[in-house]
């Protein structure tokens, strides 16, 4: 600025009488630019704040519900091989399938044996249910010998025939309950954004245990 004299100065506002040449400058200063630029800073910081607290947050959440979803694709697929290995064993039992044997008291005994495993698969890939999967699993193996099966009667073995296949249905519609709720399929596991009932069904688990400790070996 040429040498002279400021006959308004302000914040805002300054008016400046020049010597040579003679000539006034009125300057306006813009009292929100400096602002302007500091919330500016302060925003962009803090999108930068929220972008590295969220993005992170964001795909842990979203790996964590595919692996639930995968993980209970898997529990159906393993409550159903429970069912299937339970079925064969209750209809040997019950001698719908095949001639009801020494033999066939085998077979029985090795499907449930299956069933067993199967049924101990789903135990680990849903711990927080392992305490009611083991209680059935147990009963399942007081059965396992085929000196007690093969010595059973026709109405002792119809009797547990129909409490294997109430076990099996039960577990098997337990952890299968969020297919009502969906169009997908197994395999697949539900749509990201399912929000209905997780399985297990709670009720129906609890009935299979039910059952269970009513043909256990005691």
């Amino acid at each position: 600025m040429r040498p002279g004299y400021n006959l308004i100065r302000s914040p805002q506002l300054i008016i400046h009488w020049a010597l040579v040449p003679s000539t006034m400058t009125v300057s306006f200063r813009n009292p929100l630019s400096r602002i302007g630029k500091r919330g500016l800073k302060l925003t962009l910081v803090a999108i930068l704040l929220v972008l590295v607290i969220a993005v992170p947050a964001s795909m842990y959440w979203v790996i964590e519900r595919n692996d639930m979803h995968a993980r209970w694709d898997q529990q159906v697929r393993e409550a159903v091989q429970f069912w299937s290995q339970t079925g064969y064993a209750a209809l040997t039992i019950n001698g719908s399938f095949v001639h009801w044997d020494n033999q066939t008291a085998g077979f029985a005994v090795n499907d449930l044996g299956y069933a067993g495993s199967w049924l101990y698969e789903i135990g680990v890939s849903d711990a927080a249910h392992n305490d009611q999967i083991s209680r059935i699993n147990y009963a399942l193996s007081t059965l396992r010998t085929q000196d007690y099966v093969s010595t059973m009667n026709q109405t002792g073995r119809t009797f547990l025939a129909k409490q294997l296949w109430l076990v099996s249905h039960d577990v098997v519609n337990a952890y299968t309950n969020y297919l009502n709720y969906t169009s997908s399929g197994t395999g697949s596991g539900p749509p990201f954004w399912y929000n209905g009932p997780a399985p297990p069904d709670e009720k129906l688990l609890q009935d299979a245990v039910n059952t269970a400790y009513a043909f256990e070996r005691k």
